[in-house]
């Protein structure tokens, strides 16, 4: 830890943390910006370079400025607006009604324990078998509709989370709901303040999880299901008339928006609980 000296080079209290990110805090965050745009800029440098250089045909590797012209193309025709709006609207359908039922159900099996004896069988027989291998099944019920997507995608959310919020609810310290009981806390308020917060870090894992396994399902639903709009579908549709470059904006939008999903959602709601009740430490 820094220290402070007085004018008589004494020594003196020692500096506070935010005493010391204060100062650094603009070229710090300069620092983080570049740690991330430096390396995505070679890439795209040498990933250029090889591409116009290899002799390799643009079939199979596109110059980045061909892939960046397409994605501009999409963009103004209006393309690519309307399919990350398809994806994100699917997406977001999902999630929340996956979420609802498995943090309900999870908060039972691992709060009651007639509730987990009950269902901890059929829990773990639903998580053997993955939520693609279910796609022909929701194609039976539901033919080639939004609804056989958004049929396995809460399947897949609410199981995820079901497993994160049953495993942290349990792992919760029994000092911790006897010390809460103490305190006057009964019923519903020992529930909503000691044990949800108390199970919450794994809780908020599950969600991040569940969603980043709902993103990749849906964009390979996308590619199999007659939908039309959507980033999967876009992909499917570059690759039927053999754009490749339309392949590969599809690919890079798809983990720009999947990131900027994860950071601007799940890390806002990580930091506004979690990190800001000193549960977890603070992550960057």
């Amino acid at each position: 830890m820094a220290m402070t000296r007085t004018a008589d080079d004494r020594l003196a209290h020692p500096t506070l943390p935010e005493e010391t990110r204060s100062g650094g805090g603009l070229m710090t965050g300069v620092t983080n910006l570049l740690y991330v745009i430096l390396p995505l800029l070679v890439l795209a440098v040498a990933w250029e370079l090889v591409a116009r250089l290899s002799g390799m045909p643009a079939a199979l590797l596109p110059p980045v400025s061909d892939i960046l012209a397409a994605i501009y193309k999409l963009a103004a025709d209006g393309f690519l607006w309307s399919d990350i709006a398809g994806t994100i609207t699917r997406l977001f359908k999902s999630v929340i009604v996956g979420i609802v039922i498995g943090t309900a159900i999870g908060v039972m099996m691992g709060y009651f324990k007639m509730w987990e004896r009950i269902l901890s069988a059929p829990v773990n027989f639903l998580l053997a078998i993955p939520g693609t291998a279910l796609f022909p099944l929701s194609m039976i019920w539901f033919g080639l509709t939004e609804a056989a997507i958004t049929s396995i995608l809460m399947y897949e959310v609410a199981l995820t989370v079901v497993l994160n919020t049953w495993s942290g609810v349990k792992a919760v310290d029994m000092s911790m709901i006897r010390a809460g009981k103490a305190f006057g806390a009964t019923g519903l308020s020992l529930f909503w303040r000691v044990l949800i917060p108390a199970a919450l870090p794994s809780i908020i894992a599950g969600y991040r999880l569940a969603f980043s396994r709902c993103w990749r399902i849906l964009i390979v639903a996308e590619m199999l299901v007659s939908v039309t709009s959507g980033l999967g579908y876009r992909i499917y549709w570059g690759r039927e008339f053999f754009h490749s470059e339309v392949v590969y904006g599809g690919l890079l939008v798809v983990g720009l928006v999947g990131l900027l999903i994860e950071r601007v959602f799940l890390r806002t709601l990580e930091i506004m609980t979690v990190e800001r009740w000193g549960t977890v430490r603070e992550l960057s």
